[in-house]
């Protein structure tokens, strides 16, 4: 008989690594989702009514979810090798590091960080609820990198800190299949569900709650929405303020941009009086339009700026956010304007909305909605797409959004300013990013942020960069810039296995990439279409797939560009 296996990952790069390490091991089925904490026991929770035997999970969400489920919990417990991968990942940062976890968690970590002459200190917690004023004291001791379990990393990213994820091996994730196989073997538990859950089995595809009297969260399943969109006080006052007369009762609260409109039911299970609240969205004009795209930007932004280059634009930021409101981000595509938009935004609105718009496909009638109180930072993009005869009405919604408050930041290619009024002109600052080329010094620090964010975010193994592949890549010309450098390095350290990224391997993947931008006209087969169609695909390559350049590199309108592209 097969142990099914509910394995609640706490982040998502670890699930390539379960489902390598599960096809291993006889006599399981594990299913998989991604989940920390409070998401997490959403998760056990739902397990529970599909009857699954066993939940695996790690740290504190294991803790947790011990509380608010019958199905026995495997933790996955971090191993030595575990915290000596991400040490060895983060070496290369020379920011002060703090290591923050449990004791048992850091048990060893001592040792290996005394044996390789590691700067990195240790803060031990006991609990959960600790966690967030250690980081918080490790701040104000100046501590500028945090390494430690999701809730740790969380709570660094919360208050501005870079974080880096403890991250589980295949060892460990295999020892805790193993213990899960073998705790099924001895036991089966026997699911039964309550009185009060069968009630709401009918409403299982809803985003629904169950609360008692006081408000206290008995039973609740989210599918549209990611958590409760209502506060403990307003759950609290639900239950005193319904009229018991009507079965049904209707609550409307305002969220940001939204409307949660809210029906709740009353029912009396064995004497004691519980509520169940139906969640809906209501209608969002901005979720309905499909050119505008929402961001909380919580953690600041991590901008490489050790070239001089780079410098410069930091010290125009820094100095232009106080007395300015609209910038212009002059510069080529992939220099990173849109990273820089949001740090400009970070400087002035953490605590709001970053909208981003893009201007080939807005409705002007619709602008005036990104004006909400909750909205700090519209980013403009694509202005050069955005028809002459639109500039008067933008400089409109310009002038009204800075009357608004709000700060603009528009991408482009080139200056644009004398294209607006001298009132806007007066209000704007102008910032010249520069292309990599000009960015020597930042090679180093772009190919190690973006190695571990591969590493975060899909578990590749490579942690290390030799110094010759950074001067290797330095040699090669970057038309698409940091983005091109990102988009190659992703392709490299997805095919590479080993925790060291060497010279030769970066090399050959240098080398296929220069053979296949030397592709000649001769080289092109097919009849007269097939071959119109491949140099569409070569020029759009070049140009980083902006169609407008491409366009105009051939000679034809972009509306005929995007017909011939359709035709194949």
């Amino acid at each position: 008989m097969s142990t099914y296996i509910k394995f609640i990952a706490p982040y998502a790069s670890m699930i390539p690594v379960i489902e390598e390490c599960s096809s291993e091991i006889e006599g399981i089925e594990v299913s998989i989702e991604v989940g920390n904490m409070d998401k997490g026991a959403q998760i056990a929770k739902q397990a529970e009514r599909e009857k699954y035997d066993i939940i695996i999970s790690r740290g504190g969400t294991a803790h947790l979810l011990r509380h608010v489920t019958r199905i026995p919990v495997i933790d996955v417990t971090m191993s030595g090798y575990d915290i000596l991968r991400v040490l060895m990942m983060t070496h290369e940062f020379s920011e002060t590091k703090a290591l923050i976890g449990y004791p048992n968690m850091l048990s060893g970590a001592q040792a290996v960080i005394d044996l390789l002459d590691l700067s990195v200190d240790l803060f031990t917690i006991d609990s959960i609820d600790e966690i967030e004023q250690t980081v918080y004291e490790a701040r104000e001791l100046g501590y500028q990198v945090v390494i430690g379990d999701v809730g740790t990393v969380e709570s660094a990213k919360r208050h501005g800190m870079e974080a880096f994820l403890i991250q589980s091996g295949r060892e460990t994730i295999i020892s805790a299949l193993e213990e899960a196989r073998a705790s099924d073997i001895f036991f089966k538990w026997n699911f039964s569900r309550a009185d009060m859950l069968s009630k709401i089995i009918q409403y299982q595809d809803h985003d629904v709650m169950v609360i008692d009297e006081n408000g206290d969260v008995l039973f609740e399943v989210w599918h549209s929405f990611d958590h409760c969109p209502l506060s403990d006080l307003e759950l609290a006052q639900i239950p005193s303020s319904i009229n018991f007369k009507y079965l049904v009762n209707w609550r409307y609260y305002i969220k940001g941009h939204q409307q949660i409109d809210v029906k709740v039911e009353h029912f009396n299970h064995e004497g004691v009086f519980y509520f169940l609240l139906h969640f809906t969205h209501h209608d969002d004009i901005l979720n309905q339009l499909d050119w505008v795209e929402q961001f909380s930007v919580k953690q600041k932004p991590t901008v490489i700026a050790e070239s001089d280059a780079m410098k410069a634009v930091m010290r125009v930021i820094q100095n232009g956010t106080e007395n300015h409101q609209l910038f212009f981000l002059v510069g080529e595509t992939g220099t990173g304007r849109g990273l820089l938009a949001h740090y400009i935004h970070y400087l002035s609105w953490s605590g709001k909305t970053l909208l981003e718009v893009d201007l080939s496909r807005c409705q002007f009638e619709y602008l005036d909605e990104l004006l909400s109180p909750e909205v700090g930072t519209i980013y403009l993009r694509h202005l050069s797409q955005l028809p002459a005869d639109r500039y008067h009405l933008l400089g409109r919604f310009l002038r009204k959004a800075i009357n608004h408050n709000k700060h603009i930041v528009i991408s482009v290619n080139e200056s644009v300013v004398d294209r607006f009024d001298t009132q806007l002109i007066d209000q704007s600052i102008e910032i010249f990013v520069p292309p990599l080329e000009d960015r020597p010094e930042d090679f180093k620090g772009l190919v190690t942020l973006f190695a571990a964010y591969f590493h975060q975010h899909f578990g590749t193994s490579v942690m290390k960069i030799q110094s010759d592949v950074i001067e290797e890549l330095k040699r090669y010309e970057w038309r698409g810039h940091a983005r091109e450098l990102k988009s190659f390095l992703k392709s490299v350290v997805l095919a590479e296995n080993g925790y060291v990224l060497k010279y030769e391997h970066v090399k050959k993947y240098l080398q296929e990439k220069y053979s296949t931008q030397s592709t000649s006209v001769y080289q092109l087969e097919g009849t007269l279409e097939d071959i119109e169609y491949q140099v569409i695909q070569s020029v759009l390559e070049e140009e980083n797939y902006n169609q407008s350049k491409a366009a105009k590199r051939l000679g034809i309108n972009r509306s005929t560009l995007w017909r011939k592209l359709k035709q194949n």
